[in-house]
């Protein structure tokens, strides 16, 4: 017998993971030392098919268990899912206009908030994640990020 719920997402997991090696393929993987534009993907690709086979395996292996009602999400729990697929969403369109550090905060905000933290921690756990990530995406590997409407 089988998890049914290892195998629907080892599956749909290894759809994506050919979905993104194709498009890296198609965008030019380079090489180690001449990286392409699809190097990353390809590699995440990569990574994702692997993970995604094992839990198809485990999903093969497995007995299949009865869905019992305590496994499910609770109401809370599918919330915090519906609102942190809706900041994603809403993060990509306004991240080009907003720009990054603004953009990233706020998504910080949201996801740091589902959470149970206090107030000041969560604003203070988003101004450390957006400093930190635009510090090491920004100067350290100098990756061009979206300025935005302030332009700086």
């Amino acid at each position: 017998m089988m998890n049914i719920r290892d195998m629907i997402s080892g599956i749909v997991c290894l759809f994506i993971s050919v979905f993104v090696l194709l498009t890296s393929l198609r965008l030019g993987v380079g090489a180690l030392h001449n990286p392409g534009p699809g190097f990353l993907l390809f590699w995440a690709g990569i990574l994702l098919a692997i993970c995604s086979s094992i839990l198809l395996g485990i999903g093969l292996n497995e007995k299949a268990e009865a869905v019992r009602p305590s496994d499910a999400l609770n109401g809370g729990e599918r919330r915090n899912v519906i609102v942190a697929t809706a900041a994603l969403i809403a993060y990509c369109l306004i991240l080009p206009r907003l720009g990054y550090r603004i953009s990233t905060f706020a998504l910080m905000l949201v996801l740091f908030s589902l959470g149970r933290m206090k107030p000041w921690a969560v604003v203070l756990g988003s101004l450390l994640t957006v400093l930190a990530s635009y510090y090491l995406f920004g100067h350290l590997l100098r990756t061009p990020l979206p300025r935005g409407v302030l332009r700086f």
